[in-house]
Formats: structure tokens, sequence, C-alpha cells
């Protein structure tokens, strides 16, 4: 990218995550010019952090736009993670592996029963198994304690989500994306609702639209950039919080299991190369990174009393990401109201990595002037 371009790009995109590098690339992919500003390293905060679980979602059976993005985020993550491959040579680990569900007391039966209802609406295939099938299929798990209901998604999808980060980024850089990494923008200007430049290491940057993707921070940021432009009190301002999540990684020397098993929020990953993610904890902790040795051993219990193999499985390390999450738990994906040119993409909770295709897609369809194939409007940042 030319200086000229960077000084003046067409798109600034705040923050180099999962969904601002996916945003990145699509962009780039139509041929425009693209620069990224990211406050510390490029995808190594909740993108990177989490467990890289990809939910079953049917598009042609949607009607509600949420399930709409993620029925078109299901659709094309097979598409990106081919076409990341052939471009950067890394290969995310994308399969469509099943995932299995499990429910040990009663209000884990009920939410898994209701999400099984929903998913059938939605023309997801369940399986619903019972002990003797349970035993058959998943032989690696200890079956001897009381199982209320199990569940087998057979069109549940994992992907190694530092692996994927690590592509969007060379993709990004393939399609001319400049970056800006361990940066934070000093000075927002504006010339009535019109964002006319920002200041990023003394330099004035003119983007032509700007879009906000800072996960976590995004709410910070956000009122930055009102504050700048004296919006106070103008607008129902979007509220995202973060909620750390707690994993491990254990080494199990090598791969004895294919599909994911999930019990309420927890999970047991298993990775192609041998090692298990167990995760996760929902904490309401600030911006508090730090992990605690009783979840951690929480977490390896949880996971060994499941799997009994994994008793002896090594802990090779354990870390925690800051989820972003929305009030309503619904992405905010739009317009800041007031301002012409600055958008948001944040709040996306525990799904960011799952519809960031999605995302990438709406919102560059958005900016581009075009009409967004989802409705992004139970998106709105200004929602009540």
């Amino acid at each position: 990218m030319s200086s000229l371009s960077r000084t003046c790009p067409e798109f600034l995109i705040v923050g180099g995550g999962v969904i601002g590098l996916s945003i990145a690339y699509e962009l780039a992919g139509r041929g425009h010019q693209v620069l990224v500003v990211e406050k510390g390293a490029l995808g190594q905060e909740a993108s990177w952090a989490g467990a890289g679980l990809l939910p079953p979602a049917n598009e042609k059976e949607a009607w509600d736009p949420q399930e709409q993005l993620r029925g078109l985020s299901h659709r094309l993550f097979p598409e990106w993670s081919a076409r990341l491959k052939a471009e950067t040579q890394i290969d995310n680990q994308f399969e469509v592996s099943g995932g299995l569900y499990l429910a040990r007391d009663p209000g884990e039966a009920a939410s898994l029963r209701m999400a099984c209802v929903h998913y059938e609406e939605e023309g997801v295939e369940v399986q619903r198994l019972n002990p003797q099938q349970l035993a058959e299929r998943f032989p690696h798990l200890q079956t001897g304690q009381p199982i209320r209901d199990a569940v087998y998604l057979p069109g549940e999808a994992v992907v190694r989500n530092p692996r994927h980060l690590q592509a969007l980024v060379q993709g990004c850089r393939n399609r001319g994306v400049e970056f800006i990494e361990n940066t934070q923008i000093t000075r927002w200007r504006f010339q009535a609702e019109q964002l006319a430049s920002v200041e990023i290491n003394g330099q004035v940057v003119s983007p032509a639209v700007c879009c906000l993707a800072t996960g976590a921070w995004s709410q910070l940021l956000t009122d930055q950039v009102l504050d700048h432009g004296n919006f106070s009190g103008r607008m129902q301002r979007p509220e995202i919080e973060p909620i750390r999540g707690q994993l491990v990684l254990l080494d199990a020397g090598q791969r004895f299991f294919t599909s994911p098993i999930n019990e309420g929020v927890r999970y047991i990953v298993p990775r192609q190369d041998g090692l298990v993610l167990v995760g996760a904890t929902v904490e309401e902790a600030g911006f508090d990174k730090s992990t605690t040795p009783e979840a951690i051993e929480d977490l390896t219990q949880f996971a060994r009393q499941w799997v009994p193999r994994l008793a002896d499985a090594k802990q090779v390390k354990a870390w925690s990401g800051l989820r972003p999450a929305s009030v309503d738990r619904i992405p905010y994906l739009g317009q800041l109201p007031g301002m012409a040119n600055v958008y948001l993409a944040a709040g996306h909770y525990r799904s960011g990595l799952h519809l960031s295709p999605a995302t990438a897609t709406v919102m560059s369809q958005l900016m581009c002037g075009e009409t967004p194939q989802i409705d992004l409007h139970p998106f709105r940042v200004n929602r009540a």
C-alpha cells in the first residue's frame, strides 16, 4: 500500500481480532484499500483464546436474522477455510467433526431439549442417543455416571482458531491490507457528522469509512469516539462487557476421539495432534485476563471425569480470554447513529469466530453502500 493509501485509506478497521481481520479480508477481496490498527498484537485476544467450536446451522430454513447470520457463516466457513489454505498454505484444520452434548442435571437437560427443538425447527439434524448407543459410539466416554440426556449433532464443525487467525493475517497481507500493531488511536476529528481524520503515532489518517471491531474493548472505544465528536446524550450507547473464560490444554499423546464433548457451558475439544482443549469458565472479572488455580483444576477434573483416558494427560498450559458480551448477547452490526461514516461490529460474545465470515460479508456490503443480504435491524447499535 502506498503512503497515500495509508494516510487516506478507503477503509480503516480498528481492531485486529477475528471480526476486524475478516472484514478487512473481505473488503480487500473486493479490491478496496484497507488499513487495520490494533492496540496489541494481531489476533491475540478472544479470537485466539477460544475453542474453535462451530455449531450447526441451516441457512435455507432460517427465517430470523440472527439465525440467518449463523446459517450464512456455517455455509461460508468451509469455503473461507479452503480459500485461505489455497492463498496462504496455512491449514486452519477445519473439519466437520460432529458434536456430543450431555446433560446430568435437570436444568442442563431442559436447556438441551429446548436447543434440540430449536435445531430441528431449523432443519438441523439431531440424533438423540440412549445409554447403549452412547456407550457403543463413544467408548472413550465415562458412562458410569447418571446422564439424563445425550444428543449428537452431526453437522457441528471445529477449526483450530490460532491457525485460522494466522491464515487471516497472511490472507489480508496477500490482498494488500496494511497493518499498524501495538498502537492506539489518540485523536478523532469530526466535521459535523463525518469522521474527518484520526491520529495514529502522530500521523493524520483520513479514512473514507471507519469500522470499530475491538471486541471486549468496544464500549470503551465507542465512548471515546462519541465523546470526541460531542455526541453525548444523542444516542443509545452500545453496552459491551468483558466475560472471562479460562481454558486449559492437555496433551493426550495421540488423538483417540474426534467429536467435541459439551456439557452446559463447558467442553472438551480434541485436536488433530493429540492435544485436548478444555474450557471454559464464564466470569465477570472486568479486564482481568489472569487464570486461577481453582478454575484450571476444575476444568482438568471435568475432562478426566468424562474421559478417563485423560487421567495421565499432561497439562501443557492454561490461559483466558475476554468475550465481548452485549447486554442481550446479540452483536452490534451497523452504523453509529449520528455518524455518517463510522460503523460498529462487536459484541458477539461466545460466537465471534463462528459468526466472523457472515459478519464480514454483511458489514462489507453495508459499508460499501449495498443492501446487506441479511436484515441488520435486530443488530442496530441504538436498540433499546
